[in-house]
């Protein structure tokens, strides 16, 4: 396991999922003292079947784990280290298949950015009492950035890039600072990069621009699925788009794993396609952002 992060990839897998030191090398048949030491780096003699326990234990194939393991870059692994709801989102996109390549965009804003001092309560610019109430909610509310505007229910587009198309026009309407040909150029660079499908019918495209002062946020649920990859596999119907501040990239993320664990989770994919309404879409999904972020 020599020059890559396996240990720390493991170590930020079973904190994310509440798995404790002393529990995991219980069920591994090691000692806590060893455990440690593979987690920090310093064990790099580790047997297949080994690994191959570890990533069932973690919920995760080996192939995944060891792939991740190589590809995640030392920044991102301190970032991750120190934000639970980035190791979150690593999880739930490891589960569904997204590619370790995923995570390329993010590596790329953090170079030469502080990875620490990320905010874990944020707010939107606001005056008067609207300020007060900012000052108590939580960054990771989607009440703060999710946009009633964005959310759209019983869309019919033929592909993947009418579906683009279709939300750079949304965002450059709320967002008059942006044109719909640089949102649209982003989102489908970074979709080149590694597909923004997680699995179970759901994608969340999303990209970085220079000219915003807060995310913008939308969702949509389409009549009929689209295939998100060329050789038609990954059809998609629920879809939450995010277009976040490139120099906010630790703050982008903690959105992202917002979304994605909200996402796997069958019973809000369920009330989300039973919306009738625009509104009704985005009542629920504050509804269940609440509700399972309160967990």
């Amino acid at each position: 396991m020599q020059g890559i992060a396996f240990g720390p990839t493991i170590r930020l897998l079973r904190q994310a999922k509440g798995i404790s030191l002393r529990e995991m090398a219980r069920k591994l048949g090691v000692s806590p003292a060893f455990l440690s030491q593979i987690e920090a780096g310093r064990q790099h003699k580790i047997p297949k079947a080994r690994i191959v326990q570890v990533a069932e234990m973690l919920g995760v194939s080996e192939a995944y784990l060891l792939g991740t393991a190589r590809q995640i870059h030392p920044d991102l692994v301190e970032f991750l280290k120190d934000t639970p709801e980035a190791a979150e989102f690593l999880i739930t996109a490891m589960k569904s298949g997204m590619a370790p390549e995923d995570f390329a965009s993010l590596r790329e804003a953090l170079k030469d950015k502080p990875a620490k001092g990320f905010v874990r309560r944020a707010t939107l610019p606001a005056t008067g009492r609207a300020k007060k109430r900012a000052k108590a909610k939580d960054a990771e509310d989607l009440s703060s950035f999710l946009d009633p505007s964005l959310c759209v229910t019983g869309l019919i587009v033929q592909s993947r890039a009418r579906l683009f198309q279709r939300i750079s026009k949304l965002v450059t309407k709320r967002n008059k600072s942006l044109t719909t040909e640089s949102i649209l150029e982003k989102l489908e660079r970074r979709e080149r990069q590694a597909p923004t499908v997680v699995g179970g019918g759901v994608a969340i495209p999303h990209a970085f621009v220079t000219d915003i002062d807060h995310p913008i946020i939308g969702a949509i649920y389409l009549k009929r699925a689209v295939p998100f990859s060329s050789d038609g596999d990954g059809r998609v119907k629920t879809v939450f788009f995010l277009i976040g501040n490139e120099d906010k990239p630790q703050f982008h993320i903690s959105i992202l794993a917002r979304i994605a664990r909200l996402c796997s989770t069958p019973e809000f994919l369920d009330a989300f396609s039973n919306a009738r309404t625009n509104r009704e879409l985005y009542k629920t999904i504050l509804q269940w952002d609440k509700r399972v972020g309160s967990v």
